[in-house]
This record gives structure tokens, sequence and C-alpha cells, in this order.
């Protein structure tokens, strides 16, 4: 027989309070209902709520500045380490090219000895080329006022009509060479000197030319010696004929003269062949 105490209904009322199932039949299919419909939020906020303690630092700041101390010693020693290895790749790098521009650069002495070698070898030829430039630039110098004498007169007797005889021909030319001189502007080969004939103007002093030619001769007549004038003066070798006398030769016709003449000779007659190259080293005739 089991005796209830006043604790004990005091006990099982408070129980029944505290727990809602037990408080009777309309509560607990109410309760049921509820349990349905907050089902699913009773268990997604019971596997999103995850219990936590509160963290609390207790460390002194003296600790955390010396850890921050230690971080920043740690981070300049690997930084100080790079360094380093980066100076140290960097003087093996610089090393390599040193070594290697050192070892083109005896190549290159190497070569150069080589070349000094052969130029020594062959400073006689250069000696030889040196030379004959400069016989070359003799030879253009004393030849720059050739004149062919025998040009010159074979032109003058083409000017001359058949009704003039050309009997004493006799030629003076200028063929003093050009030599360079560094104070002077150069002179050219071609250009003509102070002639020697006289002017057919007497107040009028002789213009240059390369030479002066004296004839002797006999004409049909007068006409003639201007036939032969207006022929001399259609060329470019001759300049100022000048009568210098006349005088009647009737043993060679009613109207015969003899005359003594003279005759320029321009800067035409200096021929400038030596100039050439060519010409000074005998490719050309």
């Amino acid at each position: 027989m089991a005796i209830m105490t006043k604790t004990d209904t005091k006990a099982a009322k408070g129980r029944r309070a505290a727990d809602p199932e037990a408080a009777g039949p309309g509560k607990e299919k109410r309760a049921a209902k509820g349990g349905r419909k907050g089902a699913g939020r009773d268990k997604a906020a019971a596997e999103s709520f995850v219990p936590s303690l509160p963290s609390i630092n207790v460390l002194p700041p003296a600790v955390m500045e010396r850890e921050r101390v230690e971080r920043l010693r740690r981070t300049f020693a690997v930084a100080a380490v790079g360094a380093v290895a980066a100076v140290g790749a960097g003087f093996v790098l610089q090393a390599g090219a040193i070594s290697s521009a050192n070892a083109e650069l005896d190549a290159e002495s190497a070569k150069t000895s080589q070349l000094s070698a052969q130029a020594a070898a062959l400073a006689p030829v250069k000696t030889y080329y040196v030379t004959v430039e400069a016989n070359e630039a003799t030879i253009q110098q004393t030849m720059s006022r050739e004149v062919l004498l025998s040009d010159v007169v074979d032109r003058l007797y083409a000017t001359a009509p058949p009704t003039v005889d050309l009997g004493t021909v006799s030629i003076a030319v200028d063929t003093t060479p050009v030599l360079p001189d560094a104070a002077a502007a150069p002179l050219d080969p071609a250009a003509a000197t102070t002639g020697a004939c006289p002017s057919p103007d007497p107040y009028v002093a002789p213009g240059e030319s390369a030479g002066c030619v004296t004839i002797t001769g006999t004409a049909a007549s007068r006409a003639a010696l201007g036939d032969w004038e207006t022929q001399l003066s259609r060329t470019d070798l001759f300049d100022n004929l000048f009568i210098s006398s006349s005088a009647a030769a009737a043993e060679a016709g009613p109207n015969a003269i003899t005359f003594s003449a003279s005759v320029s000779v321009t800067g035409a007659a200096y021929v400038n062949r030596y100039a050439d190259p060519a010409f000074v080293e005998g490719r050309t005739r």
C-alpha cells in the first residue's frame, strides 16, 4: 500500500506544471499539433546553433609587443637572406659576363696581332702603291700643259686656202707644269698663259694664250689673206691673227704678196690627257 504525502502531492503537481506534455489530453493534442508545425524550424535552429565559450586575452601587452618584434625580426632576416642571395647571384652573373668579355677581348687581341703581322708583311706593297700614286701625281703635274705640236701644225695648214702658202712656220708654246700650291687656288691645266704674240690692236695688250705661231709665206692676193683670217677665226685653237708686214711679189703673180704674220694658240692646245689615270696607267691610248 503506497502512502502519498503532501510533499509528494506538491511535487507531482509541480512536475505536471513543468511538463507541458503531462497537462492533460487536450493539451497533449495541441502540443502534438504545435510540434508538427515547428518541427522543421526547431531542427534547423538546432543544426545552425553552435555553442562556444567566450575568448578572453589575458596576456600582458609586453608579451604581444615582444611577439610582434620577433615577427619583424624574422621578416627582416628573411629579407636580408634574400638580398644577400640576390647580390650573390648578381655577382656570379657579372663575374661570368666579365669572364666572357675577357675571353672575347683576348680573342680579338690575338686577331689584332695576326692582322698587325700581316700588315707588316704587306708594308712593302703599300710602299709600292704609295710610290706609284706619287709618280702618277708627278706625271700629271709635269704633263698638265702638254701640247701636241703636230696637231697644231696640221690644223694650221688645214685653215689655209689653196691661194695661201705657209712657207715657214715657227711655234713657241708654254708647257710650264702646274704645281700644287697650298697657299693659292689650284690652277686649271687647260688655262692659257700670257701670250707672246703681239696684239692686232696696238692699244690693247695681248691676251692670254698657250703659245704663238709666227709665219712667213706667200698669198695670191690680200683678199686671200682675208679668207685665211676668216678660216682661223672659225677654230677654237687660233686667235688674233696679226699681219706684221707684207710686200708685193711680182714673180708669184700680179697681185701676189709675201707676208709675215703671227697667230696666238689658245688654251685648247693643252690636251691634258695625263689627267686621266687610265692613260697614265697605260690602259688607254
